[in-house]
């Protein structure tokens, strides 16, 4: 065998052996995640500031230990049935890009720790979800796991559009 193929035998059984830990969440009944890596923390539904002529699907903003966290809701974002917020809805605070924003969610779930050949690139899901970053395989589930960085440049924008430019996120 040569070193070439020997090479990328390797990184074929290092992906398989590689894991990554999602930490899951839910709107309605579907399932979606974030790396792990880009969660900072899980808080309850809090009072949010909305600003002017901010899109729909930016709720608004709150204060977290001094610093502006936008937070927006992956439901309108994305054209998904709205519901109004309960005592379970909660805000999963995520950093991407060295900022942080929030995303309002039903219910956190699990973290769970997955094989990456269980995780799908989303060039094989299909080209108009430029929000996902992969799909998880779980036995019969399919987990949705979300772009944070699309998230957040998403959320930038309508900092902008609402005339908030100057304003600093956190």
């Amino acid at each position: 065998m040569s070193t070439e193929s020997s090479n990328r035998s390797k990184t074929t059984a290092q992906k398989k052996n590689e894991t990554v830990q999602l930490l899951t969440f839910k709107l309605d009944d579907q399932e979606y995640a974030l790396d792990i890596y880009n969660v900072v923390q899980v808080v309850r539904m809090v009072a949010l500031t909305r600003p002017p002529k901010a899109p729909d699907y930016m709720e608004g903003m709150f204060n977290l230990r001094g610093k502006v966290i936008p937070v927006i809701n992956v439901r309108m974002r994305y054209g998904l049935p709205g519901k109004p917020h309960d005592l379970d809805t909660q805000l999963l605070i995520a950093k991407a890009g060295g900022k942080m924003l929030a995303i309002t969610v039903d219910v956190v779930s699990e973290v769970l720790t997955l094989s990456t050949d269980t995780i799908e690139p989303p060039d094989q899901i299909g080209p108009d979800l430029q929000y996902l970053k992969a799909v998880a395989k779980v036995g019969d589930r399919l987990i949705l796991i979300l772009d944070p960085d699309t998230l957040l440049t998403n959320t930038v924008e309508a900092f902008r559009s609402a005339g908030m430019e100057k304003m600093e996120m956190a």
